[in-house]
């Protein structure tokens, strides 16, 4: 009985010494650049660093892949029209959206998960947007998002699924990442009508 317990502390031990494995509970930080295409014709080059929980490992269609739940995101942003430094926008949201329209800088995020949701009051349609105005973040209604931003442009998944540290623009439109099928028109783009439950 002694052998079958200490057995076992052991093998449930393991699951949280291994990093990345299936089962770890913990806070995880994951880091990596992506391109991102403004409306202007740019492409710039941002940082995501996300706070993950429930990190998996697994296989699919596409190919291996690391996986969490995504519950916290700074997103650092070079921009020196906007600021001579690094923009941080830090939200328990996922952004989706990182563009300029008419001089202005916005970020519109989803909750990652009901908990976020809750937390957000509930927002219906579920986008959450940010403008950036005298050196601060400033929350938007949902109506002063404007139109002209609504494609999104950013990783629509929590993480990028193989682990890679920097997504070219073209990578991000592939079918491995934003290009996939089962990705619906509301992630892909704002939609005022869509509902979250």
């Amino acid at each position: 009985m002694l052998k079958k317990l200490i057995r076992m502390t052991m093998i449930l031990g393991g699951f949280y010494i291994l990093p990345g494995c299936a089962g770890i509970t913990g806070p995880d930080y994951r880091t990596w650049q992506e391109e991102v295409k403004l409306n202007d014709g740019r492409v710039i080059v941002v940082t995501q660093k996300k706070r993950c929980t429930n990190a998996v490992k697994g296989k699919d269609y596409y190919g291996p892949y690391i996986g969490c739940i995504a519950r916290e995101t700074w997103l650092t942003i070079n921009l020196p029209e906007f600021s001579a430094q690094p923009i941080v926008w830090h939200e328990k949201l996922d952004p989706r959206i990182l563009n300029i329209h008419n001089g202005r800088l916005y970020v519109v995020g989803i909750p990652p998960t009901g908990y976020e949701f809750n937390l957000w009051g509930k927002p219906q349609p579920p986008y959450i947007g940010f403008v950036w105005e005298d050196g601060q973040w400033r929350r938007l209604l949902f109506v002063e998002i404007p139109e002209a931003v609504y494609d999104t442009n950013m990783l629509i998944e929590s993480i990028p699924r193989d682990g890679k540290d920097y997504l070219t623009w073209a990578t991000k439109q592939s079918i491995a990442f934003n290009g996939a099928p089962e990705y619906r028109k509301p992630q892909k783009r704002i939609d005022p009508t869509y509902r979250s439950n």
